[in-house]
């Protein structure tokens, strides 16, 4: 009897186990004899920090040269000698390590690996923020308070500054499918909002958890997110932070304040809107930043200003450089995108990052202050354009079009109700710093040939010496000749 009753509980164990195995709650697993990429590491190169990009659900192949005694990994993998090891990339965006040890040496030494994100290690570079009037993004647009009209300008002047910092960047925006595994266990299957918009977005995460199974692969070319709200984003920001080990870049308060503004530097108070909300008491909320954290978050905006140009220092209105035309445009972004349009299908910029522009708009925080003064030192902004840009001019004028689109573009988001997409950053070891800001030489691209005007004038200044006639008065490129004008009449 005792040995039946082992086999029969062996066997109910049995198909447990395989029953676990084959639920929807199982990680995907792949073929570890399908390798899609091998990489060769030298030894030599563990003694420093080493980070390798990734893409989710790859097969690799890493092979040192010099014996392994040990492979440390949570990552489902196997060895094929005594140096090589394969391992399935997660299907999550993030961060993971393996760790090596050799057979002459005790301590551990890590690979990092970065899944779907780039590393970014800048060491003092020199990088262009805003974006030029010459160009024009110097909008005046006319302002109405209780005390009166005024005329407010709408501009960020270009300048370069100095950086040094190590970041890491989502390649691409954040998906659909990332949002919903991540999410799982805050997205409600029946939403309750008292707002009819909100209640629709609510109703689609839903929609999309009801088709999902918790644990499926995230494919590394979903559908990029486009209806998530301010909050929403800090909130998955936190969550990726804590699934790493990470601290939590935002701490997140209650408030009776409904006024949303940048109350301090790093300080905020947002429109408060989640997956789910029963009621309207809480209609705004508390979100301030822990500058003792190095987990995910959102770009700041002279940060996404920098990530978007890829390291250009010229004076360009978009990632598709001086050649302005549709075609050579829509190479680099989508426009008039049908629904669905899969992250990653176009030209990345310099920095390897895919989709800065069309296919979603993307949230970004002001740091300290908002330079617009008709976004009323509200929060957060839109920056990089939708799919919904107009590409035809027979189209309905719902959004701008597609020559509108530049550095300078942005939307307002006033109090964080207008969804969007968004990627996120994070600084490895909290190192960021910038120096001050730099005059930028203004370059003008004609007929494929490049002028500094502060050069030209040099040159001028010496021939008109040689003829012995008085210099000529150089107006820099900042200089804004419609103000002079003004002034004069």
């Amino acid at each position: 009897m005792k040995k039946i009753s082992l086999s029969v509980f062996s066997f109910l164990a049995l198909c447990i186990l395989l029953c676990t195995a084959c639920s929807n709650d199982a990680p995907y697993k792949a073929d570890l004899s399908q390798i899609q990429r091998t990489i060769d590491i030298a030894r030599d190169s563990l003694s420093n920090e080493l980070w390798l990009e990734v893409e989710k659900n790859e097969v690799i192949k890493l092979c040192l040269d010099s014996k392994v005694r040990t492979w440390e990994t949570k990552l489902h993998s196997k060895t094929f000698n005594d140096s090589c090891l394969a391992f399935q990339v997660p299907t999550l965006i993030g961060v993971d390590t393996i760790k090596v040890y050799f057979p002459d040496d005790s301590s551990s030494h890590n690979i990092n690996l970065a899944v779907g994100m780039k590393y970014l290690n800048f060491k003092n570079e020199e990088v262009l923020l805003g974006y030029s009037t010459m160009l024009g993004s110097g909008d005046v647009l006319m302002i109405t308070t209780t005390k009166g009209s005024y005329f407010a300008k709408d501009e960020d002047p270009e300048r370069l500054k100095s950086v040094t910092a190590t970041y890491l960047v989502d390649k691409y925006p954040v998906t659909n499918c990332e949002i919903t595994q991540l999410m799982w266990d805050s997205i409600p299957m029946n939403p309750s909002h008292f707002d009819l918009t909100q209640q629709f977005y609510a109703e689609k995460w839903a929609l999309r958890k009801k088709n999902s199974s918790h644990g499926e692969k995230c494919p590394a070319h979903d559908t990029a997110a486009s209806s998530i709200f301010l909050f929403q984003a800090i909130k998955y920001a936190n969550t990726r932070s804590i699934r790493e080990g990470l601290k939590p870049y935002y701490i997140i308060t209650n408030t009776t304040e409904e006024n949303h503004k940048i109350k301090l530097n790093g300080h905020y108070i947002i429109r408060y809107i989640d997956f789910n909300q029963n009621n309207n008491e809480n209609y705004s909320i508390d979100v301030s930043v822990d500058n003792s954290s190095d987990g995910y978050r959102l770009p700041y905006y002279d940060e996404w200003m920098m990530l978007a140009r890829g390291g250009v220092k010229k004076h360009i209105k978009a990632p598709w450089g001086y050649d302005t035309t549709f075609e050579n445009a829509s190479k680099y972004a989508k426009f008039a995108a049908p629904i669905g349009t899969p992250v990653g299908q176009l030209l990345p910029n310099g920095y390897g990052l895919y989709d800065i522009f069309g296919l979603v708009e993307e949230h970004v925080l002001f740091e300290k202050t908002n330079p617009f003064e008709f976004l009323n030192n509200t929060p957060s902004c839109l920056k990089g354009g939708s799919n919904k840009i107009r590409k035809d001019e027979e189209e309905m004028p719902v959004e701008p079009h597609w020559t509108q689109i530049s550095f300078g573009y942005k939307k307002p988001n006033y109090n964080g109700q207008v969804y969007a997409g968004f990627r996120l950053i994070r600084n490895i070891g909290n190192n960021a710093k910038w120096s001050n800001d730099k005059v930028q030489k203004t370059e003008v691209k004609s007929n494929e040939k490049s002028y500094d005007f502060t050069t030209i004038g040099k040159k001028l200044d010496s021939l008109l010496n040689s003829l012995k006639i008085e210099p000529l008065k150089r107006i820099t490129p900042q200089t804004d000749t419609t103000k002079q004008k003004r002034k004069q009449k």
